[in-house]
């Protein structure tokens, strides 16, 4: 889950659920209760790039050792968000639709490397690694103003995600001939699910304000893969090397719970302070135990997850205004799991964020945001199918990334 989104909210640490930011993005993402905060209507359509850097380090209790350098290549999400509230009005519209999650790796198959051997080679390896997993959220939205303190709103949103993981360890492994292969999950599939996200937005004085929302977990339909038989020792029967075979796994998300609080200092400053949690315990997928469990290979094994977000804004002038944020995330894997993370390597924990707008026109501001994560580093048990550990594995991940775009608002 990215820990912001369009480069406003992004600049901002991902904080802004209790106070409008002029930020339709964010405010879709985390409080549509905010649009009771604005007047008129506020486009934003943004693009962002991101680079990590995963590493991998394998080191054997006999004292051999081998690396893993996957193959990276930039990440592109975009964002788009309206909303709408008319001068006067109690009601409030929002549409958008924004990238908000994913993990991907592509790490070649490597003799040397320990963890990306092939299974007939001592250690057994899974050979080559490839996961892509992309999700869109479509949300719309309404709000209604109580009173002129107090603002609901409501959230409908549909999810478009996108998976392939090969090989796809989970419970399904070909044994032939002493040797265990993984069947290939390889191929995106579509699956969908939909959430609901009750929000609140309360101006307690003239400078502060809090505000909140829930999104409810999201239950997408298994994934299901055309794929084959894997291993090539079996040559008859009814699970010989080649022969088709459907693979399904479920990979759910998790609910979302946002709280903040909004100050307006000065009237050319704005802090912005949030705290989110999100529940991974329970759900599918993400929610399994982690490792090896009786020879069954469980990925992801995630814990729940607390985010800490603080961001500035402030109006140098008429044209230019500046933000800078930093948001505190916990690692959701833990170091037992660290193996099963190879699929998904999201340790990314501490994310410092800027970003400033430029006025161009009455109605048109262009925006840019940049962040970066450090590198972030776990050791974990090294496991085999049916066996004590044999030596450890070190994983480690960073990112940089950016985001322009532009506001329009009438």
């Amino acid at each position: 889950m990215l820990h912001g989104f369009g480069p406003i909210n992004s600049s901002m640490g991902g904080a802004g659920s209790g106070i409008w930011l002029n930020d339709p993005i964010g405010a879709l993402m985390f409080n549509p209760a905010l649009m009771g905060g604005s007047e008129g209507t506020h486009v934003s359509i943004s693009t962002e790039i991101f680079f990590d850097d995963p590493k991998f380090r394998v080191e054997l209790d006999d004292g051999r050792f081998g690396r893993g350098n996957p193959s990276t290549e930039p990440g592109i999400l975009p964002a788009l968000a309206v909303t709408h509230r008319s001068p006067g009005s109690k009601w409030g519209f929002g549409f958008g639709l924004v990238a908000i999650a994913g993990f991907r790796t592509d790490n070649p198959e490597d003799p040397d490397s320990l963890l990306f051997s092939l299974p007939t080679d001592e250690p057994a390896g899974f050979g080559r690694i490839y996961t892509d997993h992309r999700v869109t959220k479509i949300p719309l939205a309404i709000s209604y103003n109580v009173n002129d303190k107090l603002t609901l709103g409501l959230g409908l949103n549909a999810y478009i995600a996108e998976l392939a993981i090969a090989p796809l360890p989970y419970e399904v492994i070909d044994i032939g001939g002493g040797v265990g292969y993984y069947p290939q999950g390889d191929g995106l599939v579509k699956s969908y699910a939909i959430s609901v996200q009750p929000s609140f937005y309360y101006q307690a004085t003239d400078q502060i304000s809090i505000g909140g929302s829930l999104t409810t977990e999201q239950d997408f339909d298994n994934f299901e893969w055309n794929s084959t038989f894997a291993n090539p020792l079996i040559q008859d029967g009814p699970e010989q090397f080649g022969r088709a075979r459907m693979l399904e796994y479920g990979l759910d998300g998790p609910m979302i719970a946002t709280v903040g609080v909004g100050v307006q200092v000065t009237d050319k400053t704005k802090v912005a302070v949030d705290v989110s949690w999100l529940r991974y315990d329970g759900v599918a997928g993400f929610g399994s135990p982690g490792g090896i469990v009786d020879g069954v290979v469980q990925p992801f094994g995630w814990d729940n997850v607390w985010a800490f977000k603080i961001g500035v804004e402030h109006q140098v002038s008429e044209k230019l205004t500046l933000r800078g944020g930093y948001n505190y995330s916990d690692i959701p894997i833990p170091s037992k799991n660290t193996l099963t993370a190879t699929g998904a390597p999201a340790f990314f924990q501490h994310h410092i964020s800027v970003g400033a707008g430029l006025k161009l026109t009455e109605h048109i501001t262009a925006n840019a945001g940049l962040y970066y994560v450090p590198k972030s580093t776990s050791t974990g048990p090294y496991l085999q199918p049916f066996a004590d550990p044999i030596g450890t594995i070190t994983e480690s991940n960073s990112l940089l990334g950016a985001q322009v775009g532009l506001n329009f608002d009438f």
